[in-house]
């Protein structure tokens, strides 16, 4: 792979020069940002990143290529490491730093510019800290690529993956209201405050230059082409993401999207849910309801319009603090997408029976009509079958037959 003369910007401030020796990229991703989406992509284009874009993406996600069938790609470095970021960040730091080292000799060898990693880990410290650490010893520079999003968009979205399994969260302003005064009672409190706060950010600034940390808004409006994973990509160089395939949609890299009503319906059957990160339930709604149902309902508000600007007050010098960092946002405007007056709300309450069998009734017709099809294929596999049978009994009896 021959390096590009000229060294390539990747944000303001930032520029990549492949005679200097790789860069460690490290996508610090934040939950309901993308960050899965951002890791599922990678992980299923590794090979045409590697090969056509100078991005080393050193993944092959365990939860979907079993032991015996891991791919010997010629050319193309083979690391296993889970795309979540849990196995790298469970490591001893000795495991660690050998599992970097020889990801950046590969880059090296391949004259390879960026090591790109991706964990969804914002508040641990610790992830930051092996950053730094394998920075400065193996001789390479660091950059960090962080998105946060307006906390009340967030809390929407938490509510409906984490919070709606809970029972003492009923609603989306309770999941808010506990969030802002801190009463969560288990370890998702940390981490959500952290988020919320942008607490976690001061880290990675604690050990870095301040222009080697790129903060992106999750705005479609900040992110030129409205896309986490095109933006993040596109800042590593590559202009367009449109010819690499998506990855396939499994429970964990999608988020299913429903209209409220699907949503309430899946709040009246909380037993159903093996603990909180349990999308099972999701995942057979989404497949069972006409797609009118179980689209993404992102431009409906969950959160009541009293409690929406409450958060967004609540947070309001957070967000002032963190947008002062960052080029461009010195006027303390971190999010520049601000909620309409006449925004849709969806006031909560609960489902009418009417509502309840309408939903179940058309979860059923979906599910006859695709018994119908497999009732269909299957008798025509039994009629090829007793074709075949036919055909072979006739083949002995020719054999059979005295001449």
């Amino acid at each position: 792979m021959s390096a590009p003369t000229q060294p390539t910007p990747l944000a303001s401030g930032i520029r990549i020069a492949p005679d200097s020796g790789p860069v460690l990229v490290a996508h610090l991703g934040g939950p309901k940002t993308g960050s899965s989406a951002i890791q599922a992509f990678c992980d299923h284009n590794r090979t045409p990143l590697f090969r056509n874009h100078g991005i080393l993406y050193p993944t092959l996600n365990p939860d979907r290529v079993p032991d015996d069938v891991r791919p010997a790609i010629p050319g193309d470095p083979n690391f296993e490491l889970p795309h979540h970021g849990a196995v790298i960040m469970g490591m001893e730091p000795d495991a660690q730093d050998d599992y970097l080292a020889r990801a950046v000799d590969a880059c090296r060898a391949t004259n390879t510019p960026i090591l790109l990693l991706s964990l969804e880990a914002p508040s641990l410290p610790s992830y930051a800290d092996m950053v730094r650490r394998n920075a400065a010893r193996l001789g390479v520079r660091a950059v960090a690529v962080c998105y946060v999003r307006r906390q009340d968009t967030w809390m929407e979205d938490a509510w409906k993956q984490w919070g709606l399994k809970y029972d003492q969260y009923a609603t989306p302003d309770d999941f808010a209201r506990a969030l802002m005064t801190r009463e969560l009672d288990d370890v998702f409190f940390r981490a959500a405050v952290s988020v919320l706060e942008h607490a976690w950010l001061d880290t990675v600034w604690g050990f870095m230059e301040p222009g080697d940390v790129v903060v992106r808004p999750y705005e479609r409006s900040a992110l030129p082409c409205g896309d986490v994973v095109a933006d993040l990509l596109g800042l590593l160089g590559v202009g367009s993401i449109a010819h690499l395939p998506p990855p396939p949609a499994t429970n964990f890299n999608t988020n299913h999207g429903f209209t409220p009503e699907a949503i309430r319906l899946l709040r009246m059957v909380r037993p159903m849910f093996d603990g909180v990160f349990d999308n099972g339930p999701y995942a057979m709604l989404y497949d069972a309801l006409p797609r009118a149902a179980a689209a993404p309902f992102g431009h409906v508000g969950l959160l009541s319009p009293g409690m929406r600007m409450a958060v967004l007050d609540h947070y309001a010098p957070c967000n002032q603090r963190l947008a002062r960092r960052i080029p461009g946002h010195e006027d303390g405007m971190l999010f520049r997408e601000t909620p309409a007056p006449d925004a849709p709300w969806w006031p909560d309450r609960e489902l009418a029976a009417p509502e309840v069998a309408t939903m179940l009734m058309q979860c059923i017709h979906r599910q006859h009509a695709r018994l119908g099809e497999l009732q269909g294929r299957i008798e025509r596999l039994e009629r090829l079958e007793r074709m075949a049978r036919r055909r072979l009994a006739a083949l002995d009896g020719g054999l059979d037959a005295p001449e």
